[in-house]
């Protein structure tokens, strides 16, 4: 039996909900908005649609994340969302201290409880938990796994070959410092220059990078918000944590560099379970290495206007 909490029901929030009704070991869901009956219609909804499945869960719907209690995966999606003209980073000063009083309000009633954190700026908000928990809770951040999960779709696209023979990976930050791991990149388990030979073809790695760093903004531009992209990368994270996939995943966890003051959370893409890692750093060009180092730099300074906006220490 599995409770996991969901707190802030919007576009994200409630589409990572409605793909966790179906995962077989979640038995409880806790929904929580600070907008009046939002996560109660989200809960009714929910019902709705599993209501001719034979699905046994019970979901409970709160107006405030301190009402959530002995869960065991705490999933954060709550912040204001980005708007197409602006970066994930200009989002901390404003979803910081949501990041705070969510952790303020959740540590003491959920003592065995994983954090995964979606809200963005997502690897500046994923340390500011960590942190903010004072390192009394595992805190895993989304990372750049949806951004391998637009990676893969771009080169499958381009290169006219199905999804499932694509393999690659996106470290560094989510967002303006993501790293295309093009080491990484497989077709059919042959890597891929050795690929592009044998057939013949050719891939623009500029037009890859451009859709993998774009696309969303015109998602967003169109449907006012990314929904299914998210919660079905996301949902890897999460059953790598619960069921203890060992899943070579892109995901964030704290990291430290030399050149970096304190961890910060960063992707260097490894194992996921119950435990992390290994990762696939050692494998990876030194190019590939200096542009997570530069991300890792760049996390750091939104994470540290997030501690001084609240004051964390």
């Amino acid at each position: 039996m599995v409770h996991v909490a969901v707190i802030g029901t919007g576009r994200v929030g409630s589409a990572v909900a409605y793909t966790l009704v179906w995962e077989p070991y979640v038995t409880e869901l806790s929904l929580v908005d600070i907008v009046p009956k939002l996560a109660e219609m989200v809960k009714e909804e929910l019902y709705h649609g599993i209501s001719a499945h034979g699905i046994d869960i019970e979901i409970r719907a709160y107006e405030h994340s301190k009402f959530v209690e002995n869960a065991d995966l705490i999933v954060i999606a709550a912040g204001f969302p980005r708007t197409p003209e602006m970066s994930r980073r200009d989002l901390a000063d404003k979803n910081a201290q949501i990041i705070k009083e969510i952790m303020e309000a959740t540590v003491d009633n959920n003592p065995k409880a994983w954090y995964f954190v979606i809200t963005n700026p997502v690897d500046a908000m994923a340390s500011l938990a960590y942190k903010a928990a004072g390192g009394k809770r595992i805190v895993v951040g989304t990372g750049t796994n949806l951004e391998t999960a637009r990676f893969k779709t771009i080169i499958s696209r381009e290169l006219g070959v199905p999804m499932r023979m694509v393999e690659g990976f996106v470290g560094g930050e989510h967002g303006e410092a993501a790293v295309l791991l093009w080491s990484t990149v497989k077709i059919d388990g042959i890597p891929l220059e050795e690929y592009l030979r044998e057939t013949g073809k050719t891939l623009d790695k500029a037009k890859v990078e451009r859709y993998v760093k774009e696309i969303s903004r015109e998602v967003i531009r169109v449907t006012g918000g990314t929904r299914w992209g998210p919660a079905g990368s996301f949902i890897e994270i999460i059953r790598g944590i619960i069921l203890n996939t060992g899943k070579l995943l892109s995901y964030a966890i704290p990291r430290k560099f030399d050149e970096v003051p304190e961890p910060v959370f960063v992707t260097i893409p490894g194992k996921i379970g119950r435990f992390f890692g290994p990762d696939i750093w050692n494998i990876l060009s030194d190019e590939e290495k200096k542009g997570i180092v530069e991300a890792a730099k760049a996390i750091y300074q939104t994470y540290k206007r997030a501690k001084e906006v609240t004051g964390v220490e």
